[in-house]
């Protein structure tokens, strides 16, 4: 068996490595070049040896390759260079080591280069990167949810003082003092624009009481759109595309029409010249595992698109659009929670919502949001109201927040109502094993210490079965905790709650009890 000589050996290795091999001489012409390097100018060997750069590659390409040349040829030692060439084939991600080769006295004959395609290794970096952006993103948003929500809570504690000692006031004042009365119908307005503030804080951590329902997303849209023109001005044009697939959704569809109106009034104010706001509905299927929890879950879902023809927005405003507080409007224009509301009614309803946008080119902003096989629900014909004989009730109030207890003490008082207060589950529970039991139990759903309102309510229905139980919140914070209270048909006023809506859950756990 012949032996070949190493010069054979060299020969086979440079032309089976995958990776590219060439020779260049100080004129920049190659004089050596595996079938690697060949294949990616889209060339045989033999046709590549002898040429330079710039009768290979664009010239942008050719240049950047004839500058590192020089750089090598100058440090005579070996420098490694990453960057993307183009050439007939394609173009490639590269990582390319150039070094000098020389005679036996020292002197520099040329350049060799040995160049790794790291195309998949961009592209895995890249993909890493939009992850690891994207894990930080939810861990933001999430961070400042949270802080958000624990914010609306205290706050609507503070407002729930605030507007219930108002309406109190209000109720004692002497109908010939116009001016206190008026004094004080200003601040129950400002006191209601806070409790809206709070709402939309509420809406974006995702704690904000929903009552979803299976919702036509085309017939939705169909009645919103009348809304919108009348809302946004003659200078807005408001078309609509929609599919038949679009499909029935489970959502909340007050949440999802305010969400709907939010997104439109920031396209208004991105076209002060007028433009167009078209809303398109469809269907998705979403297959590929989420990545993030921005990601949306395996499943179908009803897209609503909602695009405009306005002035757009670079990238590092629509990074944080969604922020809570931020936004580009001056002079006082918006409260920057619009488009957190709609951020966080859409995770909380089980979708997500995104948004493209560049100057000059409009805006568009998805919504995604979970189908449902369940038709929608016939809207019931509103019966004539009906004032229960309402009398006195004895009604255990359990509320952790002194303030807020003794507010709610005197709203209930005020109606005429006989209140025992409890500060805690354990108070309430000892109350309610009494001889002077409740007839009705009105608890906070998120209680200092001690188990929860929702469990308080089930504890007390063991002892007392069919008791009536009315929860209050600032706001729930978990999912499951919603649910259970749906489950149970407890009405659930927010805080911060008037005489008139503590009367009105009242009257409608009473009227089911049987009235007086």
């Amino acid at each position: 068996m012949a032996i070949p000589n190493s010069s054979d050996i060299l020969q086979a290795v440079i032309g089976a490595t995958p990776d590219a091999i060439f020779v260049k001489d100080l004129d920049g012409r190659y004089v050596l070049v595996n079938d690697a390097a060949a294949k990616f100018v889209g060339r045989r060997s033999q046709d590549v040896v002898g040429k330079n750069d710039l009768e290979l590659y664009p010239e942008e390409t050719a240049r950047r390759f004839m500058k590192d040349d020089q750089e090598v040829l100058a440090s005579g030692t070996a420098l490694s260079f990453e960057g993307v060439a183009t050439s007939s084939a394609g173009t490639q991600a590269y990582l390319v080591t150039k070094g000098v080769y020389r005679d036996n006295d020292g002197n520099i004959l040329g350049i060799y280069g040995i160049s790794h395609d790291i195309m998949e290794l961009r592209t895995a970096q890249d993909s890493l990167e939009q992850t690891r952006a994207a894990l930080f993103r939810v861990q933001k948003m999430e961070a400042v949810g949270q802080l958000t929500g624990g914010i609306a809570h205290d706050f609507n504690n503070i407002l729930m003082v605030i507007l219930g000692n108002l309406e109190l006031l209000k109720l004692r004042m002497p109908d010939d003092d116009p001016q206190a009365i008026e004094l004080i119908d200003e601040t129950l307005r400002a006191t209601r624009h806070g409790q809206d503030l709070t709402g939309d804080l509420l809406a974006f951590s995702r704690r904000r009481q929903l009552n979803p329902e299976p919702v036509g997303i085309n017939a939705l849209v169909d009645n919103i759109v009348r809304l919108l023109v009348r809302t946004l001005g003659a200078t807005i044009r408001v078309t609509t595309a929609t599919s038949r697939d679009a499909g029935v959704a489970l959502v909340d569809p007050a949440a999802l029409e305010a969400a709907i109106l939010n997104v439109a009034l920031n396209a208004r104010d991105a076209m002060p010249e007028g433009g167009t706001l078209t809303i398109r509905t469809s269907k998705v299927e979403i297959s590929d595992v989420p990545r993030s929890d921005d990601d949306l879950s395996i499943g179908s879902y009803a897209m609503l698109a909602l695009q405009d023809t306005g002035t757009g927005m670079p990238p590092d405003v629509v990074a944080r659009a969604f922020e809570p507080f931020f936004t580009t409007k001056t002079g006082g224009g918006g409260s920057g929670l619009g488009l957190s509301m709609v951020y966080g009614f859409a995770k909380q309803s089980g979708g997500t919502v995104t948004i493209a946008s560049e100057p000059g080119r409009g805006t568009t902003v998805i919504i995604f949001l979970p189908l449902t096989k369940t038709e929608p629900r016939v809207a019931a014909v509103p019966a004539l109201p009906v004032t229960p004989n309402i009398v006195m009730r004895t009604i255990l109030l359990v509320e952790d927040e002194a303030a807020v207890r003794t507010t709610v003490r005197r709203q209930l008082e005020t109606l005429g109502h006989k209140v025992q207060v409890a500060a805690s589950a354990a108070d309430a529970l000892t109350i309610l094993k009494s001889a002077d039991q409740p007839e009705v139990l009105l608890t906070d759903v998120v209680l200092g210490t001690g188990m929860n309102g929702i469990d308080l309510a089930d504890a007390a229905r063991v002892f007392l079965p069919g008791l009536p139980v009315i929860f209050m919140s600032g706001f729930t914070s978990v999912p499951e905790a919603q649910q259970r209270i749906r489950e149970t048909g407890a009405p659930l006023p927010s805080k911060p709650s008037t005489i008139s809506q503590m009367e009105r859950a009242l009257n409608a756990v009473l009227e089911k009890d049987g009235g007086a």
